[in-house]
């Protein structure tokens, strides 16, 4: 499945998949809860046509979001 842009393509992801943002600033990537698994993934958005990236799997939104701050604040988000 994906957006109407064709972007957001891991499965379970649409346009509800919030896109994410670290102090005001986008870092092209969207969480998605992942249907099958029901872990919440931090996924890469790749340019239309091509699969987007997992980046990091986790149980919670919390822990999701807490991961991101802290790579972004580091500047380790790849």
């Amino acid at each position: 499945m994906t957006d109407g842009t064709g972007r957001k393509n891991r499965p379970g992801a649409g346009s509800f998949s919030l896109e994410m943002h670290v102090e005001g600033l986008p870092i092209n990537c969207y969480l998605n809860n992942h249907p099958i698994t029901g872990r919440v993934e931090i996924v890469r958005m790749a340019p239309r046509n091509f699969p987007d990236q997992l980046v990091k799997d986790f149980a919670s939104d919390e822990e999701a979001w807490a991961w991101a701050r802290n790579e972004f604040t580091h500047r380790r988000l790849p």
